[in-house]
This record gives C-alpha cells, sequence and structure tokens, in this order.
C-alpha cells in the first residue's frame, strides 16, 4: 500500500467516522449534537430539516455509505472507478453546501467537516486515477 492509499484511507475513515456519528444521531434524537444551535452555525436545525433525508433515508447514511465504497475501492486497487465516484461524491456535496446556504440558511459543523474531507479526498483520488499508481 502506497501513501496516496494510505492518504485516501485516512481520509475515508474520518469521513466515515464523522457521517457514522450523524447517521446515529439522524435515527436516535438522544445522541446530543455538540454544535450550537441558534445563528447560522446549527447543527439541529441542518440535520433536522426536510433536506436531511433523501426518500426517507438520511443523507448522513448515504454519506458513510459512499466512505465505505471509497474504501473498499482504495483497498481492492479499483483506481480506475475512484475519480467518476468521487466525482460523484463531490456533485452530492455542492447540493448539500447549495441546501444549507440558500435553502436552511444554516451551517452544520459536522456537515462541513464531512465536505472538505471529500474536497480534499480527490488529491489521493486524482493522483491514483490518474497516474496509476
Amino acid at each position: 500500500m502506497n501513501r496516496l492509499q494510505l492518504l485516501a484511507l485516512g481520509l475515508s475513515l474520518l469521513g466515515l467516522g464523522v457521517s457514522a456519528y450523524l447517521t446515529a444521531q439522524s435515527f436516535n434524537s438522544h445522541i446530543p449534537l455538540s454544535c450550537p444551535s441558534t445563528g447560522i452555525i446549527n447543527c439541529a436545525k441542518v440535520t433536522t430539516s426536510t433536506y436531511s433525508h433523501i426518500l426517507g433515508v438520511p443523507v448522513a447514511l448515504l454519506g458513510a455509505i459512499w466512505f465505505i465504497v471509497i474504501i473498499a475501492l482504495v483497498l481492492l486497487d479499483l483506481n480506475w472507478a475512484l475519480l467518476p465516484f468521487w466525482t460523484l461524491g463531490l456533485v452530492f456535496v455542492a447540493y448539500l453546501v447549495f441546501t444549507e446556504v440558500f435553502l436552511i440558511h444554516s451551517i452544520c459543523v459536522y456537515c462541513t467537516a464531512v465536505h472538505i474531507t471529500v474536497l480534499v479526498l480527490g488529491y489521493p483520488v486524482g493522483k491514483l486515477s490518474l497516474s496509476g499508481e
């Protein structure tokens, strides 16, 4: 396993951890969100909005599944599939950021951490996909 694969795995595990926390919280409201609940930074407003589920599935769960697939692709050396799948995730992140900013008018710091992780993951994914490492 090379450094790019390790970086991709580390970032994916970070994103999976945050996504798993948000998923658990979406199924159990007794799990606290350690985030301000007033003003522009309002995790509760974001994670309980109508946009937090797609066809009844929490978007956090979709994120967790996405990170699991990225991990599997890296471990199986399926580098040709990494960039297209990462691009799909990036497009979804763009939709989620648009939704937070322009429709919900609030930002979730945990969601933002996942969004940044997806964006940064583009570096090792791009290098692995395009350089053949």
